[in-house]
């Protein structure tokens, strides 16, 4: 009897020696704001795969998709105390920490997704990431995006500035966008997200600016008619993690994650162009019309905007952003 009760003990012992050997030394739990499938979850799913297996296992990554953990801004702030490791939220919910963010969602600061890129990966992306990390201990793994913000509407289809007059638009909390959609004719709306869909039901509002596969991820074609290929904005979101858990992770782990971020920003990039390729042909299939107005008018009409940004934000910065896409 004792001897049966010492070999159970003895195996007892050895299964939590083998389950403490391979338990994770590091937990890191990431949170987002976007539901599984989604470009930005798509990158997240891809550093975690290379977290896990670069680190043999000793950091555990868990993502915690449609905002599970809170909203962008919440969890941009607990990332910032150390209470939620790391957090894809977008340069508007960062922007309380560095204003200086907010230029990089500012309407026609981009000649394109490519070029955006080539800014955030260039000076002016270091930049606002070290001041960032300075302030916050807060630190910018990467810059996702969402695409091109392309202006829908259930009034008729837009193939110039002068088409956009009148029409009522729906915006989220953003002075630049409010400023734009004044500038090109039409009246800005304030609005939550979630009433979008009722809202252009019912006629409250006509239409609004969001990436082509968010319309069909969020059935707006079941009332709207017209997309007009316009490239408002593109939206940006930074990968960002605190500070002190990064300090804590042995160099070569540091470089691991470093490393895993820079290779999901091009699994988000290639994971957003190929949903907005399958959501204009599903939108198509809809009956959903699509235009392609002269992008050169919208950017003049946009200016005074742009001219705001850089009193904002100072010229210089306007200028190292436009320095940054002449090759691009």
């Amino acid at each position: 009897m004792n001897a049966t009760r010492t070999m159970t003990a003895l195996a007892t012992i050895l299964a939590m020696g083998a389950t403490a050997a391979t338990a994770a030394d590091f937990k890191m739990k990431i949170g987002i704001s976007t539901p599984e499938g989604y470009s930005y979850n798509q990158g997240l799913m891809a550093f975690e795969k290379a977290v896990e297996e670069g680190s043999d296992g000793t950091i555990e990554v868990t993502v915690f998709p449609s905002s599970q953990l809170g909203g962008e801004a919440e969890m941009a702030r607990n990332v910032q105390l150390g209470t939620l490791e790391a957090a894809v939220v977008s340069t508007s919910n960062i922007s309380p920490f560095h204003p200086e963010f907010s230029a990089l969602s500012v309407p026609y600061m981009f000649k394109s997704i490519e070029c955006a890129m080539h800014v955030t990966n260039g000076p002016v992306g270091e930049a606002l990431k070290t001041a960032l990390q300075d302030k916050t201990r807060i630190e910018t793994l990467g810059y996702y995006t969402f695409g091109y913000r392309q202006l829908f509407n259930t009034k008729r289809p837009i193939n110039s500035v002068a088409d956009v007059a009148g029409l009522n638009i729906r915006i989220p909390p953003d002075k630049y966008l409010e400023r734009t959609w004044t500038a090109l004719g039409a009246s800005p709306i304030p609005l939550p997200f979630s009433e979008l869909f009722p809202a252009l039901q019912q006629g409250v509002v006509d239409g609004d600016a969001n990436p082509i596969a968010s319309i069909q991820q969020f059935k707006w074609y079941e009332v709207v008619d017209n997309v007009a290929m316009t490239n408002v904005a593109v939206g940006m979101a930074v990968f960002v993690i605190n500070g002190d858990f990064m300090g804590k992770l042995p160099e070569d782990l540091q470089a691991l994650v470093r490393q895993a971020a820079a290779d999901s920003v091009a699994v988000n990039i290639a994971a957003d162009a190929a949903a907005t390729e399958a959501a204009m042909a599903f939108l198509t299939e809809q009956g959903v019309q699509f235009t392609t107005p002269d992008l050169a008018e919208f950017r003049t009409a946009a200016q005074p905007v742009l001219d705001a940004a850089a009193e904002e934000f100072g010229q210089d910065m306007i200028d190292a952003i436009g320095a940054a896409q002449d090759d691009c």
